[in-house]
């Protein structure tokens, strides 16, 4: 039960975003509270150890360089660390209607790794482990039932009755956030008419410490590698991105029959299929909103913006959100600047929006560039990724921007 009523900054949704912003906040000296609408005490609770892919999240994240410091920063990444997560030196993507192939070697860039696949419910756990510990208010097991604002106080209404205010209310509550539509925030949005699988799967050679993405003209495919406590290099995480007709197929095959056409769209890279957990699917649908902020609110993650999963920036887009919040409100606290202050949440958003549109606008590029089937198109792609390919500085560059290594 809540002890207070009126906080300096109300985040909304403890998902990774909101409570790594919440967490951030609170090392400012803000008085924060976090409200989730689940109840958190389940996510204190270790998991097993993994030996079959049932045992894994099939929710995970490509966390890359950028956003492994800030969670360093935060003081959760020792823990993440400690658990299942596997680093990838190597990104491996081609163009399965050519002879187009492109390798990102971490080698070549100086670097540990590329990024690091993390299940999402190790990093959430991470950081609700630390948060306890924090001077972090978490109001959790109660959903948000309504938005209020009179004059210069705002704040929100939860379902058991209570009211709370704030200084600055932050939506971190996805990609179909009722406080951005209550605040009244519209969204540029359409649907690709494609759907997402995701499970996790055995396969019979080791997955290399490598991410494989291979595109075809309904889709592209990536296997992400996972890594168990005993260092099993056999199991991957799928995200199979399909045009919703081909998606709805797939999903009414039987384990056996989708196994054989895993292997296929793999092109037998890792060998066999040898198990597949329970799979799921969701439709995908890009969305952005036109604005990020108003009087004494802000949107983070996945609530400003939604990306399509195949370059997997889902995550470290929202973890950039989050960094530049956090420092736009630490200049704000230093010079005794109220964090809802229309200046500070003004340079929030001209950070945010362009970074955030260019990604998007990237990958909707390489959507269509991929999906289109006329022999002109595929032959420029193709030649293309050969050349893209053999020029290591350029390609590096690209490599390293990913990363957050600018």
């Amino acid at each position: 039960m809540s002890k207070q009523t009126y906080f300096d900054v109300l985040v909304v949704g403890g998902g990774m975003t909101g409570s790594a912003l919440a967490l951030g906040l609170s090392r400012q000296g803000w008085n924060v509270g976090l409200v989730e609408g689940s109840d958190c005490s389940a996510l204190l609770r270790a998991p097993g150890e993994a030996s079959a892919v049932e045992d894994f999240d099939p929710r995970v994240s490509a966390i890359s360089v950028a956003s492994q410091r800030l969670l360093e920063q935060l003081g959760v990444w020792d823990e993440i660390a400690a658990g299942r997560h596997c680093p990838y030196q190597t990104m491996t993507v081609w163009d399965g209607d050519g002879t187009g192939r492109i390798e990102f070697e971490a080698a070549e860039l100086r670097a540990p790794a590329l990024g690091t696949i993390i299940e999402n419910r190790g990093i959430v756990r991470a950081l609700f482990s630390t948060l306890a510990d924090s001077s972090v208010e978490l109001i959790d097991g109660v959903r948000v039932s309504g938005w209020w604002q009179d004059g210069t106080m705002r704040g929100i209404r939860l379902e058991d009755g209570r009211t709370l205010s704030a200084g600055l209310v932050v939506a971190a509550d996805g990609a179909n956030s009722r406080l951005r539509q209550w605040v009244g925030l519209p969204t540029r949005e359409w649907d690709y008419d494609q759907q997402a699988i995701v499970c996790t799967v055995r396969t019979a050679h080791s997955h290399r410490f490598t991410a494989w993405q291979r595109f075809s003209p309904t889709g592209p495919l990536a296997f992400l590698p996972l890594l168990t406590e005993s260092g099993d290099e056999h199991f991957c995480s799928i995200v199979w991105s399909q045009d919703t007709a081909e998606a709805r197929r797939l999903m009414a095959l039987d384990n056996s029959a989708f196994k054989a056409e895993l292997e296929s769209a793999i092109e037998r890279e890792l060998g066999a299929v040898e198990e597949v957990s329970h799979r799921y699917a969701f439709p995908l649908r890009q969305r952005h909103a036109k604005d990020y902020i108003a009087s004494g609110f802000a949107l983070v993650g996945d609530a400003a913006h939604t990306i399509h999963p195949l370059a997997g920036q889902g995550a470290n887009l929202g973890y950039g959100d989050v960094r530049a919040l956090l420092d736009e409100l630490s200049q704000a606290t230093k010079a005794g600047i109220s964090p809802d202050n229309e200046l500070v949440l003004a340079r929030y958003q001209r950070r945010r929006k362009g970074e955030n549109l260019a990604m998007m606008a990237a990958m909707e590029g390489f959507k269509q560039l991929f999906g289109r089937d006329e022999l002109g198109v595929r032959w420029l792609r193709n030649t293309g990724m050969r050349w893209l390919n053999q020029l290591g500085p350029i390609k590096n560059r690209i490599a390293a921007q990913a990363m957050g290594l600018d």
